[in-house]
């Protein structure tokens, strides 16, 4: 599991069918103080989150497949909680 923070969001005008009509998000992982401590990553977001918010990723491939329901999905990181606040 992975802290991060919701930078933005990725669109595709050509992208895997699992993925139409999914809500990617571009998350930059950050430390306890909100401090980028990596590169930013590509994540699925079934829970809406907004930008900006803290959140948890897994990178758990086939939960993210699980969500899909397609165990062919590229797809690997997704959002699986928002934090409220710190």
């Amino acid at each position: 599991m992975i802290l991060a923070r919701i930078d933005g969001h990725a669109t595709a005008s050509v992208a895997h069918p699992s993925l139409k009509g999914q809500k990617i998000v571009l998350c930059t992982p950050i430390d306890g103080d909100g401090k980028a401590t990596g590169n930013p990553i590509a994540a699925l977001d079934p829970l809406s989150s907004g930008k900006h918010s803290r959140v948890f990723i897994t990178t758990d491939g086939s939960w993210s497949q699980n969500t899909l329901h397609d165990e062919t999905s590229p797809i690997r990181n997704q959002v699986i909680g928002i934090i409220d606040s710190q």
